[in-house]
């Protein structure tokens, strides 16, 4: 692991202003907007203040893991990391870092969105805060190893618009904009097969909503070590061929 590779990939990330203003800025905006259109109203064993601050903030979060390591696809149109490899940096080091990088971005849209929720009044001990914001971030790796696996896979014409792709359909079928019980049974069976599902899931069971239970774990294990051995197999080929 290289410090200073990771300090200025974080700080490449962060100068990007689109990037922040979708991942943090937009995500923490539709919350106040949302906080109190169901007034009083429980939603999966939360009230309805708190099942959208942690729909809100698994959502910017995710957006945030996969655009963060979509510039892999415009280093691999011009060549940089071709240059690296000619570097004493290890190979292995470039997706980590580039992992590391993004995980450690989608702390400032967790964070933020989650102050927003104190202030419109969701209420827990200082520690449940903690535990919802450390379930979150944890179960956000799948969705890291995604990001790097579509930019390895993408071009950098295609991978913001097949990033966005994947962010709308996965937010949708894990229940960030509604429950996700007013489906058809066979839609909440699918839903319940993919990482983002459990990526909500998992902040309001912290919150006293149903429990992941195995099965929740389960899923965010099998998603993660699949996308890890996708995302290795690729920067393998991509080696191969530079």
């Amino acid at each position: 692991m290289s410090p200073t590779y990771l300090r200025l990939e974080i700080l490449r990330v962060l100068r990007v202003p689109q990037l922040l203003s979708f991942t943090v800025v937009l995500p923490v905006a539709l919350f106040l907007i949302f906080a109190n259109l169901f007034d009083g109203a429980r939603f999966g064993g939360v009230s309805a203040t708190a099942y959208t601050m942690q729909s809100m903030a698994a959502y910017g979060s995710l957006g945030a893991a996969l655009f963060s390591t979509a510039a892999i696809a415009l280093e691999r149109r011009i060549g940089w990391n071709r240059q690296l490899r000619l570097t004493p940096l290890p190979p292995r080091t470039y997706v980590l870092v580039k992992g590391l990088a993004a995980w450690l971005v989608t702390l400032p849209g967790l964070v933020l969105v989650y102050l927003a929720g104190a202030v419109m009044g969701v209420t827990m001990p200082l520690w449940q805060w903690a535990a919802v914001a450390a379930a979150t971030w944890t179960a956000l790796l799948p969705f890291v190893l995604l990001g790097i696996t579509l930019g390895f896979m993408g071009t950098n014409e295609s991978v913001q618009a097949v990033s966005t792709f994947v962010l709308l359909a996965l937010s949708l079928l894990g229940g960030f904009w509604f429950p996700i019980e007013i489906l058809p049974g066979a839609v909440q069976a699918a839903a319940q097969v993919l990482p983002s599902y459990w990526l909500n899931a998992v902040g309001r069971a912290v919150m006293g909503g149903p429990g992941v239970g195995w099965t929740g774990l389960a899923v965010l294990v099998a998603w993660t070590v699949v996308l890890a051995a996708f995302a290795a197999g690729r920067y393998r080929a991509d080696a191969r061929r530079a």
